[in-house]
């Protein structure tokens, strides 16, 4: 798991506002612009009352045009500098959102990149969900940030300008602002924290809800929902998770109430304070014209002071999350700082003294596991589900590391590699099919970038999936899935896993890995493959997993595995001489295996 480092607020500004500047050089200037153009704005509404009763004061036949002029001039003044405000202020939060969609790319190229033991792991995604939240909306975390800070600088100015004004009237009036923004600020920060000491809580809630609503969302699971009445499980399940999270929001909503009540007396108390100085101040001589002004001013002083107070708690707040989200970009998920090595020989893969548990388990799937694929062999590892077959794959690809002991890779430890040089190595054809909303071409070739078509075409050939591809009028150019495309087309179960194998054919690295490739085939479909297994794989080390034993008499050597790890090592004739658990698992899948068990001899 990632280190708990973490970051302050004003680095993360700092770096904000670094990267903003350094991606976008116009940036800075429209914010200069803005800043004075909004920092002035609002002394217009000010001004305004004390001009218009100011001249109606001067009761003679004159003051109904100076109060035409004056309003014309201040309505021209105000639409040219409102548009301008309006205009830029669109622009500025245009480039920042195209900003905080840059870091989604950073983020998903880091998420896409990172070790895969972190894919598996639960509580990296719900430590991490609010950091990568950071980039997913306009109004909170990067952007938010973003948009707060660009409004500060014409904010400070406005205050200055006004507390100058005020600083005549009485400095009573001043103070009592200042407290009432800071308890403001304060009662904000407080809710925050005791809501962010929450998060992994709230995101773990979250993560639970948002698994039932993708589910029923999903097409895939609408035949098993209407089939089997999963229908009521769900809904009871996820009424059950709301209700535990209206229960958590009701907490904080409690704890944000309560404290609230100190800003409300606080701002009773400005309030009788400016009233009362105010109207002392009139009935001692102050114009009506200046009553009304410094009403407006204050007004507006306290409103401004009120949004720079929660501009820095707003940045202070989500600093905490986009911190977090530097922290995801930041932390040590690969191993890239690993020299490059590059193999483009057959593969021999030893097994040396093996222990292995996922993280975070204390159950041991192998326990001094010991076993070598040779260069140029057929492997075939067979054994019941749960045998850990799957797991040795993830162990020989890099994904996982042993928990003890070592895997050597043509003689090199295999933990001296980075991973992506470990996972060139292998063409894997796994059980699950995932097919991308992409042309068909890219689902075979794995990339848009010089495909070769020919290789497509010759890997589509041998799995045979040719025939229905040629005939899309697109031909390799049609979209598979409906998702991005209307007209996107989608293949059977049994055709995904030809797509699979094409996949896999295509990469044409030195070993080949079989998952069990042919689990959603027909038998004259897994026949067509076990035939053309051998070309296939030809000049490479192979493994083939399953639990089908007809795949075992294209293998020059069988490994069983059970739940103590290794407990069969042969070819296919040792074995059935040894009469032991293979033997047994071969005999009891049926007649055919038990005809074609001497032909494998």
């Amino acid at each position: 798991m990632m280190n708990e480092q973490t970051y302050k607020v004003l680095p993360v500004i700092r770096r904000l506002m670094t990267n903003l500047f350094e991606r976008d050089k116009k940036q800075l200037p429209r914010i200069l612009v803005y800043t004075v153009v909004e920092g002035i704005y609002p002394f217009l509404a000010v001004f305004l009352p004390k001009i218009a009763i100011g001249i109606l004061e001067q009761e003679n036949t004159a003051a109904a045009q100076q109060l035409i002029t004056a309003m014309c001039i201040y309505l021209c003044i105000a639409g040219v500098l409102g548009y301008a405000m309006s205009r830029l202020q669109h622009i500025i939060e245009s480039r920042n959102m195209r900003m905080r969609i840059r870091y989604i790319g950073d983020i998903n190229a880091k998420t896409m990149k990172m070790d895969y033991k972190y894919v598996e792991d639960a509580s990296f995604w719900e430590k991490n969900e609010r950091a990568m939240n950071s980039c997913n909306n306009n109004q909170e975390g990067i952007e938010g940030m973003l948009n707060h800070l660009y409004k500060i600088p014409a904010n400070v100015v406005t205050i200055l300008g006004m507390v100058i004004l005020a600083a005549g009237l009485s400095p009573v009036i001043l103070v009592a602002l200042i407290a009432h923004v800071f308890v403001t600020m304060w009662v904000s920060r407080q809710n925050h924290n005791y809501r962010y000491a929450r998060k992994e809580v709230l995101a773990k809630q979250n993560r639970k809800i948002n698994y039932y609503y993708r589910t029923t969302h999903d097409f895939t699971f609408g035949k098993d929902i209407r089939i089997y009445n999963f229908r009521d499980r769900i809904l009871k399940n996820y009424e059950a998770e709301i209700d535990t999270l209206v229960t958590l929001v009701k907490k904080l909503e409690r704890h944000e109430y309560l404290l609230s009540l100190a800003g409300i007396a606080t701002l009773l108390i400005t309030n009788l304070l400016m009233y009362g100085i105010l109207i002392y101040q009139t009935l001692h001589g102050m114009p009506i014209s200046s009553f009304t002004m410094y009403i407006s001013l204050i007004t507006t002083l306290l409103s401004s002071m009120l949004k720079l107070g929660e501009d820095i708690v707003f940045l202070q707040n989500e600093g905490q999350y986009v911190g977090d989200a530097f922290r995801l970009m930041d932390e040590q998920l690969t191993d890239a700082d690993k020299e490059k090595i590059a193999i483009t020989d057959t593969l021999e893969i030893v097994f040396d003294h093996v222990d292995f548990k996922y993280p975070g388990s204390e159950v041991f799937v192998y326990k001094d596991l010991n076993f070598t694929i040779h260069k140029g062999e057929r492997l075939a590892i067979v054994g019941v589900n749960g045998a850990g077959k799957t797991t040795l794959v993830k162990l020989m690809t890099g994904l996982y590391e042993p928990t003890a002991g070592h895997i050597y890779i043509n003689g090199t430890y295999s933990t001296k590699f980075r991973k992506e040089d470990l996972y060139s190595l292998y063409s894997a054809v796994f059980q699950d099919v995932n097919v991308l909303a992409v042309p068909i071409r890219e689902n075979v070739a794995g990339t848009d970038k010089n495909v070769d078509d020919a290789r497509v075409q010759e890997a589509l050939e041998k799995v045979g999936l040719w025939n229905k591809v040629k005939g899309f009028s697109k031909g390799l150019d049609q979209m598979m899935l409906k998702i991005v495309d209307e007209n996107g087309t989608d293949f059977s179960g049994g055709e995904r896993q030809k797509l699979s194998i094409a996949r896999g054919l295509y990469k044409d690295a030195p070993m080949v890995i079989m998952d069990e490739p042919t689990a959603a085939l027909d038998a004259l479909a897994e026949a067509e493959i076990y035939e053309s297994f051998g070309n296939m794989v030809k000049g490479k080390t192979a493994v083939y997993i399953s639990h089908r034993l007809a795949s075992t008499k294209f293998c020059d050597k069988i490994a069983l595995f059970d739940r103590d790890g290794l407990k069969e090592y042969g070819t296919h004739e040792e074995l059935m001489n040894k009469k032991g658990e293979y033997y047994h698992m071969f005999t009891v899948q049926g007649k055919y295996y038990q005809e074609n068990s001497s032909m494998a001899g």
